[in-house]
């Protein structure tokens, strides 16, 4: 008896390989994987990640750098994920040093992304509070005409600052820039002026970035009637009057929703982050009681509210 044909049997088999083809093809495609590259363990970090994680629609994988570095690159060089999201700058440089096969790639918790990603498009959400939204709650808050210094270096800020001078101007402040090239500059530029300004705006600059440097300048800016602006929960903690502070679950949150939209919709959103207003009544009652003239306005308004 003649043995039957194993071409059916084979086409047969190549039929249903094709169609599971197809099908895991079109699962992966409606709900794609997620890489996670997270820059180390610190806790802003690792807020934002179980926010992220919390509220994602999408599998996702997560990797370390500070655990395996060898292994992030890796999967960052690999065609395995059509969309992957780096927490902090040294994650977002990974993504953009070694994933070129990545076509989406969305960015959050890192500073100035446009200095850290170059000419590529950016999608994610920048940790740098816009300068012009800064001074418009300084405005708001403490009126206009005030006096605002601001300490900063030139290489790392001297743009922004041209920025903040045009924001001032707008918004009827006078801002003093007052530019520092080493932490034993600061006394030195501020001492001259500390007796006529109103209030000191602290920004994101490593020359004016130790925890000593700002507790000494808040404590003698409050003991010479001057206020403190600054751009998170340590200043608050040591005497600002007024604190930017940005809330790193809502980063997380955000950056879920922005996922959503360009993987669903390929649309890429940047933006700046979720900022809360902290309001040091302490720190404004020494305030009045060292310059009265100057505090004691907008201290009764602030109990009128």
């Amino acid at each position: 008896m003649d043995r039957a044909s194993p071409l059916p049997v084979i086409l047969l088999c190549l039929s249903f390989f094709l169609s599971g083809l197809t099908v895991t093809g079109q699962a992966f495609a409606d709900e794609p994987p997620i890489g996670i590259f997270l820059s180390s363990k610190i806790r802003p970090y690792l807020q934002a990640l179980h926010a992220l994680e919390d509220n994602i629609d999408f599998d996702y994988q997560v990797f370390d750098l500070s655990e395996n570095f060898e292994l992030a690159k890796h999967y960052a060089q690999s065609r395995r994920f059509q969309t992957c999201v780096a927490i902090g700058p040294e994650a977002v440089r990974l993504l953009y040093k070694y994933g070129s096969f990545i076509p989406n790639k969305l960015s959050i918790m890192a500073l100035d992304l446009g200095k850290l990603v170059g000419n590529h498009e950016i999608c994610g959400i920048d940790l740098r509070i816009p300068i012009s939204f800064q001074l418009e709650i300084i405005r708001k808050k403490f009126g206009r005409g005030r006096k605002v210094a601001v300490l900063f270096n030139r290489k790392e800020n001297g743009a922004l600052i041209r920025k903040a001078s045009e924001s001032a101007e707008m918004n009827d402040l006078a801002l003093l820039p007052l530019e520092v090239n080493s932490p034993s500059q600061i006394m030195a530029k501020l001492a001259p002026i500390i007796a006529d300004i109103d209030i000191i705006l602290f920004i994101p600059d490593s020359v004016v970035i130790s925890e000593k440097i700002i507790t000494h300048i808040t404590k003698t800016a409050l003991l010479k009637g001057v206020a403190v602006c600054g751009f998170n929960r340590f200043f608050f903690e040591t005497g600002a009057l007024l604190s930017f502070v940005i809330d790193y679950e809502e980063v997380g949150k955000e950056a879920a929703g922005l996922i959503e939209k360009l993987v669903r919709d390929h649309l890429c959103v940047f933006t700046p982050p979720h900022v809360k207003l902290l309001w040091n009544k302490r720190a404004l009652e020494m305030l009045v009681r060292t310059r009265p003239e100057k505090w004691k306005g907008l201290a009764t308004m602030e109990r009128s509210k």
